[in-house]
């Protein structure tokens, strides 16, 4: 081969290892840590399955995304049986909210994958005001855009209209309009937390 067409080859070669190292640099450096953060393979699986299926949980957790609040999602066994799922506040540290999602145990799936999505519009709300930084500031939220669901082992239980929107939403999304519409009237489609 001639020594012109070698270096030529050579620098293209050159070339697209750079390109290519550079790309991938540039892709790693961009990619953020999730935001929803599930604590074992289960909740991993839950998780998955919900993005996979539902349309409007994957829009949830785009939105949290891109937010300064992490979520970290678990099972939990409640001492009664009226929960299916909640929320709550960790901490506030430096740039970040810390959230956690308790998902009731001994749930059927589809309990848990409505209640999941049911959890993340709270997220999202909360998200979406900077102000929520501890429990005080957390429950002022929820007296200004929930309503009182009643108070249990001291803490207190609201609801939003945005958050059961969306677990009907997300059972149709699952299961079809027919199914989602014969259930939205029913106390069981009401999640508490």
């Amino acid at each position: 081969m001639p020594l012109p067409l070698r270096r030529g080859l050579a620098i293209a070669l050159v070339t697209i290892v750079f390109t290519a190292t550079r790309s991938y640099s540039q892709t790693a450096a961009d990619a953020s840590p999730p935001s929803v953060r599930p604590a074992t393979p289960d909740t991993r699986r839950l998780l998955e399955e919900l993005t996979a299926r539902s349309p409007t949980a994957r829009l949830l957790v785009e939105r949290l995304q891109q937010s300064d609040v992490i979520v970290y999602v678990r099972h939990r066994w409640f001492d009664t049986e009226t929960f299916r799922g909640r929320i709550g506040l960790l901490s506030s540290a430096g740039a970040h909210r810390f959230l956690v999602i308790e998902l009731g145990c001994g749930r059927t799936r589809t309990e848990q994958l409505i209640t999941l999505a049911h959890e993340l519009q709270h997220a999202v709300e909360i998200a979406g005001a900077p102000s929520v930084s501890d429990a005080a500031s957390l429950g002022a939220l929820y007296r200004r855009i929930g309503e009182f669901m009643g108070a249990s082992h001291g803490s207190q239980m609201y609801e939003t209209r945005a958050a059961a929107d969306t677990g009907r939403q997300v059972r149709r999304e699952l299961f079809g309009d027919a199914l989602g519409a014969a259930s939205a009237g029913t106390p069981s489609t009401r999640l508490r937390h």
